[in-house]
């Protein structure tokens, strides 16, 4: 069943597979394309014995260890900010990523935003900034079996690929050069200068690193607050009591973020980081929120930039020290060279986004959501869509499954009858509600036709001649139990069976108004005949217009129904009736509204049910069906009424026409909640 109806819903899937499509399109169409350039260093060694053999090697550049090393050395930060001080990477056109506006240009447009603004080149950071996004975009791997190590830079430009690539391995082969000259070449005494600065720079990254503790703390709740304060944005307008509130918190929160960034900045552990980056922040006074924005990144590309720090320092001085503890005086001294194996190229085709892999994401996303859209809505959808449902849900048997009507199709049955029938003049059935399908023009329809297997459905219930009394009620108002009670006495009529309909729902009949009759007549009707002041067959209307079809409206206004009703002249009037017909319908009240049906159903012969499609919760006809259970009556069957015909899921309605699956149900008026409305004893 739940296959069923996620096919039924299939419009949602494949709605969410387009929206993945498109948002994929949307997403190349902003994201822009990223190029990648690569420079490729070789690592070289000579191994000489320096006093015995059997000693172990201080870093041997043939293990991954040794190039491991290597790789973690070219990406520490006093390196790449000696790169992001060259002059000739810093004048290199645009080198400052552009940012990216997610929103449409036409949304831009309407807020206002300067796309000039966007694409205006920024001016390089300092170098401490720098070389944290420096590191950012580069990428160092080594070949597998090889003793090739590849400086990878991903960037916007493709220019500035190469020559930040190029920059890094010449700027590390200075370092080593300049290492050499100095008198370090060999291995153990390279080893020890470097731990040493690796944890004085470890030390003074991690000083650094204690005093923006307090400003980072206020910063996530800062962020946290403009996320719920745009949430609520969307929901509610700016002088809403809740937005004024949030407005006064987020307020508070960038003052105590700003008092915190200034504490942050003039300590002495960074004063000389703050000395050249407070030039870039705008007047305070004039631009308070330039400002605080300003402040905002500066604060985190600073703690960004030491936290990067300390990871590549700790990972050097860790690997430094581990090699000089295992070394001794006596080892091989091992020297070691680099040198570039190809310089980087202008990349051609971008790196990245792939298309077909965005786009392949994206429907598959777009279609997971759907299809879990649709198994939600699966799961919360409590109305009865086809007959397969409501008879497994309920274990009742369906009678017949009966169509909505539709006014439309029933109009051009009259005129096509009409213009095959000019002479018949017969104006009996011109108050008639145009859903009492046996008259003329109608009777041949396809919804007649669904009334009359209703019809036979009735009579296989048993022999004819014991079950002359059927009942029809629902759980709730508004399922159609007047009609479906009508159009069935009609059906019988029209069999040649003398059939009486009696209306008695003495709280808020409906019959009358479906034949154009008035409720309250002189000769009397239900009420009067179970109140005892007008016998059986003055209350019956014979003058019907229809042959064997009599009717008894619901009479006067009873102040005590159910009272009205538990007395034993319900069993006389229908003792009678029974004497005089073949077939009795009743037309009863909803079983959930009010007790008054539930003192009838004992009596009847057939007890029909009445649900309407898309309409009545599935937890009302539970509680019906256990409300007759306690009573002791066994329902004899369910009439699904007012399906939609859809060509979906063949065979659903047992073949009377196809359900669309694909409505959740309408507003219907009635529900729980209009049980009591229903007690009242209105028209």
């Amino acid at each position: 069943m739940l296959a069923l109806d996620l096919i039924g819903r299939w419009y949602w899937i494949a709605l969410g597979l387009v929206l993945g499509a498109l948002g994929a399109a949307y997403y190349l169409a902003k994201t822009p394309k990223l190029y990648t350039a690569t420079t490729t260093l070789l690592i070289k060694q000579q191994t000489t014995s320096v006093m015995a053999r059997d000693q172990a090697e201080d870093i041997d550049m043939r293990t991954i260890e040794g190039m491991n090393t290597i790789a973690q050395r070219i990406g520490r930060m006093d390196l790449l900010e000696r790169v992001a001080s060259r002059q000739d990477v810093r004048a290199l056109p645009g080198l400052m990523p552009r940012p990216v506006n997610w929103m449409p240009e036409w949304l831009s447009e309407k807020l206002g935003k300067d796309s000039a603004a966007e694409t205006t080149p920024q001016a390089p950071p300092p170098p401490s900034s720098l070389g944290g996004m420096i590191g950012g975009w580069m990428n160092i791997s080594i070949r597998r079996g090889t003793r090739l190590l590849d400086i990878s830079i991903t960037h916007q430009v493709p220019e500035v690929t190469k020559a930040v690539a190029d920059a890094v391995a010449r700027e590390y082969l200075a370092e080593i050069a300049s290492a050499r000259t100095e008198g370090r070449s060999s291995s153990i005494d390279l080893l020890q200068k470097q731990s040493e600065e690796a944890r004085a720079s470890l030390q003074t990254a991690r000083g650094s690193l204690t005093i923006y503790a307090r400003a980072l703390e206020v910063h996530r709740a800062l962020d946290a607050k403009e996320a719920q304060t745009d949430a609520l944005r969307r929901r509610y307008l700016p002088k809403h009591p809740k937005m004024l509130t949030a407005a006064a918190e987020l307020q508070k929160l960038q003052e105590q973020f700003l008092e915190e960034f200034d504490v942050a900045r003039q300590a002495a552990n960074d004063k000389s980081y703050w000395e050249v980056a407070a030039k870039q922040l705008p007047d305070r006074t004039s631009q308070p929120d330039e400002f605080l924005r300003m402040a905002r990144q500066q604060l985190l590309s600073r703690i960004g930039v030491l936290e990067s720090e300390i990871q590549s320092s700790t990972s050097v001085f860790n690997s430094m020290l581990t090699r000089i503890e295992e070394s001794s005086v006596n080892q091989e001294s091992t020297e070691s060279s680099t040198e570039v194996s190809n310089l980087a190229r202008v990349p051609g085709p971008p790196s990245s986004p792939v298309p077909s892999k965005i786009y392949a994401m994206g429907s598959l996303g777009g279609l997971a959501a759907g299809l879990l859209l649709a198994l939600l809505l699966c799961r919360i959808d409590n109305k009865y869509h086809t007959v397969s449902q409501l008879a497994g849900d309920t274990g009742v048997n369906v009678l017949a499954a009966i169509a909505e009507i539709s006014t439309r199709h029933i109009e051009i049955a009259e005129r096509e009858y009409q213009k095959r029938n000019p002479d018949d003049k017969q104006d009996y059935h011109k108050s008639w509600d145009p859903r009492l399908l046996f008259r003329p023009g109608t009777a041949s329809t396809s919804y007649a036709e669904m009334y009359r297997v209703l019809r036979a459905s009735v009579t296989l219930l048993g022999d004819e001649s014991k079950r002359r009394i059927t009942m029809f009620s629902s759980a709730l108002p508004g399922e159609g139990k007047t009609m479906t009670s009508a159009n069935f006495a009609l059906a019988a009529a029209g069999q040649g069976r003398k059939t009486l309909l009696i209306d008695l729902d003495l709280r808020k009949p409906s019959v009358h108004k479906a034949f154009g009759l008035t409720r309250e007549r002189a000769e009397g009707g239900a009420t009067e005949c179970l109140a005892g002041q007008a016998p059986f067959e003055q209350v019956v209307i014979r003058d019907t217009g229809v042959e064997n079809f009599h009717l008894i409206l619901s009479g006067k206004r009873a102040p005590n129904p159910g009272e009205l009703l538990s007395t034993g002249r319900l069993n006389a009037m229908l003792d009678e009736a029974c004497s005089q017909y073949d077939v009795v319908v009743i037309d009863t009240a909803p079983l959930l509204a009010v007790p008054d049906s539930r003192i009838i159903a004992p009596v009847v012969d057939n007890l029909c049910l009445v649900v309407r499609a898309e309409y009545v919760p599935k937890g009302a006809v539970r509680h019906v069906l256990d409300v007759l259970e306690e009573d002791g009556t066994t329902p004899s069957g369910i009439v699904f009424n007012g399906f939609l015909e859809k060509r979906r899921l063949m065979g659903e309605n047992y073949s009377y026409g196809y359900y669309k699956t694909s409505r959740y149900g309408r507003a219907y008026r009635y529900g729980y909640g209009s049980y009591g409305a229903y007690g009242s004893n209105d028209d």
